[in-house]
């Protein structure tokens, strides 16, 4: 896997957004968290299972943010090993290929999202491609706005691949969330 850094510099380079691009990241957008960034700042039902990329400086200093379709890049070469609906769009998850480990492995989970057209399970991806775009995420209803919601999660190799969802990410006894910006 490449660095968080190089991960976003990709994202930014997908969405033609300046070399300067400073992404911005709220305590509740962080792993971990148990605040809401969104709303009334308060307490969500579970701790965050990942990161939320939203927000970013252009080199104006302006804060601006990912809009509906905002193109998302495979962070690492690998195959999509899930495909599963979420509360605002859907989720693609994708086993890297340069992780080897006998007794687990390493999943990179993009959410709330619009899956591109031939991205489907067992569909290999190379890193920076294009593998999805943004949710509109207020025709959905929704408050919060479009962005990507980036796991990295560590699970047992007998969990079968289409386990690899929604029903089991938010349960830290059977999954070990690794922080992507230590990736």
């Amino acid at each position: 896997m490449s660095r968080f850094a190089q991960y976003l510099a990709a994202l930014a380079s997908a969405n033609n957004l300046e070399d300067s691009t400073e992404w911005m990241f709220y305590p509740g957008m962080l792993p971990e968290s148990q605040r809401k960034w969104w709303g009334d700042f308060t307490n969500r039902h579970a701790a965050h299972e990942g990161i939320d990329i939203c927000f970013y400086k252009n080199r104006n200093k302006k804060i601006c943010c990912l809009g509906p379709g905002a193109a998302i890049c495979a962070w690492s070469a690998g195959t999509v090993v899930n495909v599963c609906k979420d509360f605002l769009g859907h989720t693609l998850v994708v086993e890297p290929e340069n992780f080897f480990d006998t007794a687990t492995r390493v999943v990179e989970v993009f959410s709330h999202l619009d899956p591109c057209k031939g991205i489907a399970i067992g569909t290999r991806v190379a890193a920076g491609q294009i593998i999805a775009r943004t949710s509109d995420t207020r025709a959905r209803g929704s408050v919060l706005l479009p962005h990507l919601h980036l796991s990295c999660i560590e699970v047992l190799q007998q969990i079968p691949v289409q386990s690899l969802d929604w029903s089991l990410f938010p349960f830290r006894e059977k999954v070990n969330l690794l922080n992507p910006v230590f990736m």
